[in-house]
């Protein structure tokens, strides 16, 4: 089990101070509280998090489909580790650190990201046959062993270090094309716990989805449970995107039943009609539907998040992908894919079509960012409330359940 230093009994004592005023955060929408505010803004809270969480979950980090060829290296930070995702020479996806093991140089690091970040490359994999540390040349392998390591020799044989030396693997499952990661060895299979998103996705065929290039937002000023909230309830629709979410209304909201051990929540919100703008990139049916969707799925959208780091929108033409990566408890980076059909890429036009598409996107982003911002302030006020809620925001509690779960089974292993 790779876990972080052992937390400092205060930051337990004021975790368990704070969540023992819980009561009816798990209830039916009707009689449902919000979680105490503190959850959502206390830095000790944060601290409790990142172990009961984010050191224990499944956490998605990308598609497959970003290193699509032998050689694709896709270098991510999470929780402040440095990681990478790849393909190695056989074809498969591989997870390892991505710290460098002579001095600890993130080998993506330093003078390596500012080169990429120059050449507007530092979302994007590079490709390469080894990974080569900026600091002093020391070079890995696709499989993470030790291939070079300059100037070592008169200390150490560079062929016993090649014996010894390897890049930790991450554990790692692929489901349905999305990469999760668990820095805990010991934890339980992902794919159990997210039956319902399996049957969603069984006709969605993400993993053969073409990445578009992705889009990266720094240091959002808000909680990550609140981006969930936000992104999952259908209430502020009608008022935050006002003139941009009229085809799929919070009216048409469905919400789906969250069972015991379930680990994902998610609501469907059905279409005006089928060829609604919300469903296609110019506002005109010129991508295609993703082949094998079924009728039902054809006439919707379906908003699912897999707490705590994916959040996802399902449309009959397009899968919207979004990673969300906590730096503290009122700060987080985002990073946005976009995923469609290869055919649909390779139809004439679909690029300026797609450019026009995300122009208009860009508004309803604005508006959640500003929304979810200001909302991070309220929760910091000594008057901050806690509900009632309305039917449109069902997914609240479900998210709590999920949350509530984690954190009591986390603090009774602390005790």
């Amino acid at each position: 089990m790779s876990r972080t230093a052992p937390l400092d009994p205060r930051v337990i004592a004021e975790a368990r101070r704070i969540l023992a005023d819980v009561d009816r955060v798990t209830d039916p929408v009707a009689t449902a509280r919000l979680l105490p505010p503190e959850v959502y803004t206390s830095e000790e809270f944060w601290q409790f998090e990142k172990e009961a969480v984010f050191s224990r979950e499944w956490l998605c980090i990308g598609h497959v489909g970003e290193v699509p060829e032998p050689g694709d290296q896709l270098p991510l930070t999470v929780l402040g580790e440095p990681i990478v995702m790849l393909r190695d020479t056989e074809g498969d996806v591989r997870v390892m650190s991505a710290v460098c093991r002579h001095r600890g140089h993130p080998l993506f690091g330093g003078l390596a990201a500012e080169k990429r970040a120059a050449e507007g490359k530092s979302m994007t994999c590079v490709s390469a046959t080894r990974m080569v540390c900026p600091y002093h040349n020391w070079q890995f392998g696709l499989d993470g062993r030790l291939v070079a390591a300059p100037s070592m020799t008169e200390t150490v044989p560079v062929k016993r270090l090649r014996e010894t030396i390897r890049l930790p693997r991450i554990r790692h499952e692929i489901f349905h094309g999305l990469v999760f990661i668990n820095f805990d060895d010991d934890a339980a299979p992902l794919a159990p716990t997210v039956a319902k998103m399996d049957e969603e996705l069984g006709t969605f065929h993400i993993a053969d989805l073409v990445p578009l290039e992705p889009f990266e937002f720094k240091d959002q000023r808000w909680n990550w449970k609140i981006h969930h909230d936000n992104a999952l309830e259908p209430y502020h629709t009608s008022y935050v995107h006002r003139g941009v979410h009229e085809a799929a209304p919070a009216k048409n909201a469905r919400f789906i039943t969250f069972d015991e051990g379930d680990g994902q929540v998610m609501h469907p919100t059905y279409l005006l009609d089928e060829n609604a703008g919300l469903a296609s990139t110019d506002g005109r049916r010129t991508t295609q539907i993703i082949p094998g969707l079924g009728e039902e799925q054809r006439k919707r959208v379906m908003f699912a998040s897999i707490p705590p780091m994916l959040f996802s929108i399902l449309q009959p033409t397009f899968v919207q992908l979004a990673f969300i990566h906590p730096n503290g408890p009122g700060s987080m980076d985002l990073r946005r894919v976009n995923l469609y059909p290869r055919s649909a890429v390779e139809e004439p036009g679909f690029h300026e079509a797609y450019e026009k598409f995300m122009e208009r996107k860009a508004l309803a982003i604005h508006q959640d960012a500003v929304t979810t911002a200001a909302l991070q302030q309220g929760l910091n006020s000594r008057y901050a409330p806690r509900g009632p809620l309305s039917w449109m925001e069902s997914n609240i509690p479900q998210l709590n359940t999920w949350l509530l779960a984690r954190y009591q089974k986390a603090l009774k292993e602390l005790a």
